[in-house]
């Protein structure tokens, strides 16, 4: 049997137009996921509780989130999935970072040294 070279190449470029323009398979998807629960907290006084919210509203928004990015690339199939932490996550990181005696009440020099460090421990 004997083929000819320029058979060969009209199979090839079939083919190859063939895969080109078969579709593949994508699904991207983003969870906002926020199923931590608030972690309860007392201030000592209002001035402590105003410093507090004060500082963690100062943060960017990019800091206080985090994210999760899952990926599968098969040939013909394409999965993308992020996980967005929600903002319970980031208060109840402020909340530890802030509490440095682990009391459940932040007092004003608690939240003044909270005031003082937060955006800049965040990098």
């Amino acid at each position: 049997m004997n083929i000819r070279p320029s058979s060969l190449l009209s199979v090839a470029l079939v083919a190859a137009a063939l895969l080109a323009t078969a579709g593949c398979i994508s699904t991207h998807e983003t969870v906002y996921a926020d199923n931590a629960p608030r972690t309860k907290i007392a201030f000592a006084s209002d001035k402590a509780g105003a410093t507090f919210y004060e500082a963690l509203s100062r943060a960017p928004e990019s800091r206080r989130r985090t994210e999760k990015h899952t990926s599968v690339n098969l040939i013909l199939i394409d999965v993308e999935q992020r996980t967005v932490a929600g903002p319970n996550q980031a208060f109840n990181e402020a909340v530890a970072f802030c509490d440095t005696n682990r009391d459940g009440v932040i007092t004003e020099a608690e939240a003044d040294i909270f005031a003082a460090a937060w955006p800049k421990s965040r990098d």
